[in-house]
């Protein structure tokens, strides 16, 4: 197990393939852990120095009690000090859902470290007159799930969210998900995600490196995709079908291809920018 040091919190990491390779950093979904890229980084590992980041409140990684030291302020220096740690200088970022909420803070506060920015099934605000109802039902839910955690705990909501899978191997899989959480953990990652700054206006002016977008046809946070495309017309913008939230994980195979085929775009200075559907 690799761990770093931040402010008295412990951070959980881990690595594949050739430390002076060009640097890939994977970044996990709300709820989730590293462990969701394990199937990524063994394929990576093979022409980049694949990293993989426990967020704060997640996995093996610190959970503080303290509600104030949770905001996508401290993610980002979290993020800054796992780089420093390994000395990369310069990385291809990689984020889903609430990873990529991260990851595009990140690239807008310190848009020199990044080589190329992927955004998967995420969103630059909480909150905007562009998304669709669709997207605030979904957020709804999550703040009804938060008040689950807060009487009750992560468990309980491992078990509800688990209730309906007729699949026994899957319903086991949600319940010790939501149970490896810490009830602080996933109160902390909540407040992070409601109050986090609103990036729309930046996107634009900061994000200046080559960056993929990428959703799935029957992902709720769809509307949130199409914003930022809409704001980077320079971005290249994928859609996958018959696909919903969490591309990584539900398509990996063509999502790694689409991320390979965005990198050798960016490494050999080619045309990023358009859209396509696969």
């Amino acid at each position: 197990m690799a761990e770093f040091t931040r402010d008295d919190l412990s951070f959980h990491y881990e690595t594949s393939g050739d430390p002076s390779a060009p640097a890939v950093v994977l970044l996990h979904g709300f709820t989730s852990d590293l462990r969701a890229w394990h199937e990524h980084m063994e394929a990576l590992s093979r022409d980049y120095f694949a990293v993989a980041l426990d967020m704060r409140g997640h996995g093996e990684s610190s959970a503080p009690e303290d509600i104030a030291l949770y905001g996508m302020e401290e993610y980002a220096e979290d993020l800054r000090a796992l780089l420093d740690e390994l000395h990369i200088d310069v990385c291809a970022l990689v984020g889903c859902s609430f990873g990529g909420m991260v990851a595009c803070h990140f690239a807008v506060t310190w848009p020199e470290r990044l080589a190329a920015l992927v955004l998967s099934d995420a969103s630059p605000a909480y909150a905007s007159d562009r998304y669709d109802e669709a997207f605030r039902a979904r957020e709804r839910g999550i703040d009804a799930q938060e008040e689950i955690v807060r009487k009750m705990g992560t468990a309980e909501l491992g078990r509800r969210a688990a209730a309906n899978v007729s699949d026994p191997f899957l319903a086991a899989a949600l319940r010790k998900r939501y149970s490896r959480m810490s009830r602080d953990g996933f109160i902390g990652a909540a407040h992070t995600r409601r109050s986090r700054p609103n990036l729309i206006p930046q996107l634009r002016d900061r994000l200046t490196m080559p960056v993929l977008l990428c959703t799935g046809d029957l992902d709720p946070v769809r509307c949130a995709f199409e914003v930022m495309a809409e704001e980077l017309p320079g971005a290249r913008a994928v859609t996958f079908r018959d696909t919903g939230h969490g591309v990584p994980m539900l398509k990996p195979e063509p999502f790694l291809k689409v991320l390979y085929s965005f990198f050798e775009a960016v490494e050999d200075d080619g045309p990023v920018a358009g859209r396509r559907t696969v």
